[in-house]
């Protein structure tokens, strides 16, 4: 991957190196920029991360911009490009982990999925933690950290713990700001929808083969989608298609065919099209302005 491409970034080598092979690690915010101050332009990864920032710093989520000010917690999946520049006096916590760490041996569907911070479908993957911290967010982040500096044995199941706590806890303030709706079978067949176009958009781009897999008719799925969202299914899932389309060009050295037919489109002038309804500007235009805007700050 040349300087142009955005990186993808592993855990940053600092406490137990057993630790981290497990899939966890826990660094304070400011220590992973000095060791490695490429971690301040957009990168992803390939494990799941949750980050407390304290004080001001200007992030980007996934082509998202947002001014995080006071104390507040960033929610990251999987894929998603990202970058945190900190103002002066900001201070924070990183918490990196696999869904092989946090699973370990639970049986499949992971819990992980029954937070709506990941993979979020129409709320933001961000929170603002009240003065008083009600739930104690910023006192579990401080745990994290010292569990595993501290290496103890059985380091990891005390981490694994925690790190539940952390997201339930984080969860409870979640719903605060974000009321969850009545748990019917229209919010759970959206739930389950929006987790299916996170697994399978690749591979299925039309209605009739989601409603088919979650054991619905493609007019009763397009309907309750409408009204649990206010978007089309269709949209929804060309929207997914769009962002994954976004993460390649700025962070992969495929060609604009090769991110195309990675996508499942048959027809590289077809996925041009698709591309340029959308952002109004070509993927190659897209792909040389990203990282211009990006790979100039802090060059």
């Amino acid at each position: 991957m040349n300087r142009g491409t955005i990186p993808q970034f592993g855990m940053t080598k600092a406490g137990s190196a057993e630790l981290r092979q497990q899939g966890v690690g826990v660094v304070p915010f400011m220590h992973s920029v000095v060791v490695d101050p490429q971690r301040l332009k957009p990168h992803y990864h390939e494990f799941f991360q949750v980050f407390l920032l304290q004080g001001k710093a200007q992030v980007m989520h996934d082509f998202v911009e947002f001014t995080a000010d006071g104390s507040t917690v960033v929610f990251l999946s999987p894929g998603q490009v990202h970058t945190a520049l900190p103002q002066r006096g900001m201070r924070g916590t990183t918490v990196s982990f696999t869904q092989a760490f946090f699973d370990h041996h639970a049986a499949p569907p992971s819990l992980l999925f029954e937070f709506p911070f990941f993979f979020p479908a129409e709320v933001r993957p961000w929170l603002s933690i009240p003065p008083r911290d009600p739930f104690r967010i910023i006192e579990t982040f401080a745990e994290l950290q010292r569990e595993f500096d501290a290496v103890q044995p059985g380091a990891d199941e005390v981490l694994r713990a925690l790190l539940h706590i952390l997201l339930v806890r984080a969860n409870r303030l979640f719903a605060e700001v974000n009321p969850p709706k009545e748990a019917s079978r229209a919010v759970q067949l959206m739930r389950q929808f929006h987790l299916a176009v996170e697994q399978r958009f690749r591979e299925m781009q039309s209605v009739g083969e989601y409603a088919k897999l979650l054991g619905v008719t493609t007019n009763h799925l397009h309907d309750v989608v409408r009204e649990q969202s206010g978007q089309a299914a269709g949209e929804i899932i060309r929207l997914r298609r769009l962002l994954d389309a976004k993460r390649l060009l700025s962070h992969s050295d495929l060609s604009v065919s090769e991110i195309g037919y990675h996508l499942g489109f048959q027809d590289p002038s077809y996925f041009s099209r698709f591309f340029r309804r959308s952002m109004k500007v070509t993927p190659a235009e897209f792909r040389e302005r990203i990282r211009e805007k990006y790979h100039s700050k802090g060059s």
